[in-house]
């Protein structure tokens, strides 16, 4: 699961500021005015049609082209020196479609693995992480349960731009899976898209602002929650936030990100 749009437009050439905090935050206005989503009708496996028609295109490292895919490294190279972002240990990717997040933390010495609902995806991903000789434990699973994997497996979970694909109800079982496999006081790192939608031809006929979900038809694709909500969100899940980031568009018809590090709570 990635970003919804397929490819976007080259990102603004103006600077943006980045809105970088560590809590506690004095006076941080937190609010649950969204919450909670009501559950719609949705489509995850149907991310993997979409792995199945990029998959064909010539130099296409996996959902994102790599021209936004190089944006997006150096977002996450961002997150690597936050100041609560573990430097080393066992490290899961949910939603980790055709692995190229997985792969770039391998390289910097974590011990990986990565998830995703996609079989596509993850037969990309193992073609992808042989081609790069790193070794990366993938397996095809829905991020929403994965019995299969032991409580407290891991130091850190990383959310590969899934969360905001993740609707209503689900993503409450989204954050109990995250906070299942995470070690005590392991770290969840959230990347996911956040606030106002840009006043676009694609927004105005798919944006419901009443859910913040994209529609497409009955189908729900993406949450764009407001920041403070999917703040409270984390939290509500068991989880303390150490520190984030308000992130400015990767595109210019994009939306803002919220970058954000927790702590799975010892109480």
């Amino acid at each position: 699961m990635s970003d919804e749009k397929n490819s976007p437009p080259e990102a603004h050439s103006r600077p943006f500021p980045i809105f970088h905090y560590q809590f506690p935050i004095p006076n941080f206005p937190i609010t649950n005015s969204q919450l909670p989503i009501p559950q719609m009708k949705t489509d995850y496996i149907g991310h993997d049609k979409t792995y199945q028609r990029y998959r064909q295109e010539a130099n296409r490292p996996g959902w994102m082209a790599a021209t936004d895919l190089a944006k997006v490294i150096q977002q996450l190279e961002r997150i690597l020196l936050f100041d609560y972002f573990p430097k080393q240990g066992k490290l899961i990717e949910l939603g980790c479609g055709a692995g190229n997040i997985s792969i770039y933390l391998a390289q910097k010495g974590y011990e990986v693995s990565g998830v995703d609902i996609a079989p596509t995806a993850i037969d990309w991903a193992i073609e992808n992480a042989n081609q790069a000789q790193v070794q990366v434990d993938f397996l095809v699973g829905d991020v929403l349960h994965l019995e299969e994997i032991a409580d407290e497996s891991f130091d850190i979970v990383m959310d590969g731009f899934c969360f905001h694909c993740i609707i209503g109800d689900d993503r409450g079982k989204f954050l109990q899976t995250a906070h299942r496999l995470l070690k005590l006081d392991g770290r969840l790192c959230i990347r996911t898209m956040c606030n106002q939608v840009p006043d676009t031809q694609y927004y105005r006929e798919h944006f419901d602002p009443q859910t913040r979900c994209t529609m497409h038809g009955d189908l729900a694709t993406r949450y764009i929650g407001l920041s403070n909500d999917l703040i409270m969100e984390v939290i509500q899940a068991g989880f303390k936030v150490l520190q984030l980031e308000i992130s400015p568009p990767l595109a210019q018809d994009g939306v803002e990100g919220l970058l954000l590090v927790a702590a799975k709570d010892k109480n």
